[in-house]
């Protein structure tokens, strides 16, 4: 665990990579929530009524995760969720092709590629 979580935040961000690697309705708001944090520039921003069509439990777990980006300032990746947030884009966001290997300091607005 990155000491910029908590347990609780870790928790809740683990169920919600689970989640969002599953193939239903509250699969795709939840990794649309996820992507949000990792490059909304090219995976599309997170509607905050969404929210609205995913269970109490999600829900809560995304508030929990949403504090943890307020307040670590750090990407996923930096978190060591790297290789689970490359999974969910290629289930959510086929047409886009990652290049890992070139890190900016703009990484995170640039570094999807229109195949």
């Amino acid at each position: 665990m990155s000491a910029a979580m908590t347990g609780r935040q870790q928790a809740a961000l683990e169920r919600l990579i689970r989640i969002a690697q599953a193939d239903t309705g509250q699969s795709r708001r939840t990794a649309e929530f996820l992507l949000s944090w990792w490059n909304a520039s090219n995976c599309g921003g997170f509607d905050l009524t969404t929210l609205w069509g995913v269970d109490t439990q999600i829900a809560a777990d995304m508030v929990t995760v949403f504090a943890l980006v307020a307040g670590c300032h750090r990407y996923p990746d930096d978190l060591g969720y790297g290789e689970e947030f490359r999974r969910i884009v290629h289930a959510w966001r086929p047409a886009l092709q990652c290049d890992f290997e070139t890190r900016t300091a703009d990484f995170h607005n640039t570094g999807f590629i229109h195949r």
